[in-house]
């Protein structure tokens, strides 16, 4: 029994002996797998350790880069804020200009219309200056063939003055022989009274033509007076239209009143050229004015879209530099969440 006992005694030994070397076993497997485990951990904390450093470098980095952003962003909003103010400006300055223009624009079409209204008034004037000029023409016309006819007529009543005179003395001397020799001359006498009846009846043709003649010449003389009558009440007329009113018949006492009508005419004349003058310098002055400011219209307007575009431009990188500033926080953001 006690050898028996013993016996359980060494194989529950044995037992133990085996159960504790394979727990030792167990134990420096585990006890190696901790040490290895524990290197390659070390590693990994030198690895971290490493990261750990490059992460706070790339966060330092980034916070400058985020600093030096947020500076260019604050420069961008002070710049789009001026660019704002100064569209605000140009658009006042173009709606400025527009005013100008549209001012511009009447005032000039008034003096268009002005310089029409004077180009007319100049066009009649010049239609009755070349109108009197005709009628000038027409009355020294008139004047020349009334004096001929006065020539002609006095020409006439000498010759019919002539003629009487003969034909008186003729017959003053047929009467004087005809009392001197009635008693000698009787047989003759009949014959002399028919010599002198035939005389009186070859001379009364003549008379009777000269006095047709003359009447014609009166009729003649009458004829350019009534002409000269109408030609004076038309010049009398286109004087009204000037403001100059004369009155009395045509003659060479008129002629120094007609050169002076003409030299004021000539004046006048001149004048409406000179006003013409002055006023088609006045209208290129504007035309000029109006080109110079439609050339600053269009080129504030250039400016104004030049701006647009630049401001778009930077609201695009503003939009950029703010999508790269919410990745970098994000990134940031995450890195010292992971360390």
């Amino acid at each position: 029994r006690a050898e028996q006992q013993r016996n359980e005694a060494l194989l529950n030994a044995e037992e133990l002996t085996r159960a504790f070397k394979r727990y030792k076993e167990k134990m420096t497997e585990k006890l190696e797998k901790v040490r290895a485990e524990e290197v390659v951990l070390g590693k990994r904390f030198i690895n971290c350790e490493k990261e750990k450093e490059k992460l706070n470098e790339k966060c330092v980095s980034y916070r400058k880069d985020l600093d030096i952003l947020e500076e260019q962003l604050r420069q961008l909003k002070e710049e789009n804020s001026r660019t704002k103010e100064e569209i605000k400006t140009l658009q006042a300055k173009n709606i400025e200009m527009a005013s100008m223009l549209t001012r511009s624009d009447q005032k000039v079409i008034e003096l268009e219309n002005e310089l029409r209204e004077k180009e007319r008034v100049l066009q009649a004037k010049n239609a009755l200056v070349s109108e009197n000029a005709e009628l000038r023409a027409l009355t020294a016309e008139q004047q020349t063939r009334l004096k001929s006819c006065h020539r002609e007529t006095e020409d006439s009543r000498e010759e019919l003055n002539i003629l009487e005179t003969i034909i008186s003395q003729l017959s003053l001397s047929t009467s004087e022989e005809l009392e001197w020799h009635h008693l000698k001359h009787q047989l003759s006498s009949s014959s002399t009274k028919e010599v002198l009846s035939e005389s009186c009846e070859s001379n009364k043709p003549l008379i009777a033509d000269l006095s047709i003649e003359l009447a014609m010449k009166e009729a003649e003389i009458q004829k350019p007076c009534a002409s000269l009558a109408v030609c004076n009440g038309a010049a009398h007329l286109s004087n009204d239209n000037e403001g100059q009113e004369n009155s009395g018949l045509c003659g060479l006492e008129m002629e120094p009143v007609k050169l002076i009508r003409s030299q004021e005419e000539r004046r006048k004349c001149q004048q409406l050229a000179l006003i013409s003058k002055q006023f088609e310098k006045e209208r290129q002055r504007f035309r000029k004015e109006i080109k110079a400011l439609r050339t600053k219209l269009t080129k504030a307007d250039d400016e104004n879209s030049s701006l647009k575009s630049s401001m778009a431009q930077r609201a695009s990188q503003f939009q950029v530099i703010q999508e790269d500033l919410l990745k970098k926080a994000s990134k940031t953001s995450s890195l010292e969440r992971e360390v």
